[in-house]
């Protein structure tokens, strides 16, 4: 007797739709491509201009922003406008190493030279033991 064999689940990011907000052209593309091989509908924004064009309340259940590439009282003043306007709104921080990602505001953008050290140190390990 034939068995059909399970159907496969749909992706849990299956239908939902992000904004990244990224100036380097590269890493923003790379962000999208690997999102939208899980079916996320992306849209992206070079810069925080743009990134207020696009957003609308309750259209997004994702926003990416890269928090390096901008200085941080623009980033605290387009967080705190998206979060007055829609208090439910869901981002995540992109920060790079050590700590690549947060959801919540870093207490700190940029990292301190202990870390980049460490960091440093974390690469040489892996390039060593490869």
């Amino acid at each position: 007797m034939y068995r059909q064999p399970p159907l496969r689940s749909r992706p849990v990011l299956a239908d939902k739709k992000v904004l990244i907000i990224d100036r380097c052209q590269a890493t923003r593309e790379a962000r999208a491509a690997v999102l939208r091989s899980h079916s996320v509908e992306v849209h992206e924004a070079e810069d925080l201009f743009t990134a207020r064009f696009l957003w609308r309340p309750d259209l997004y259940h994702l926003v990416m922003l890269d928090v390096r590439r901008y200085s941080s009282d623009e980033t605290l003043e387009f967080y705190g406008q998206i979060r007055d306007a829609s208090p439910g709104q869901r981002f995540a921080f992109l920060m790079g190493p050590p700590i690549y990602l947060s959801l919540t505001w870093p207490g700190e953008v940029t990292v301190d030279s202990v870390l980049r050290e460490q960091w440093g140190e974390t690469v040489r390990r892996f390039m060593a033991a490869a």
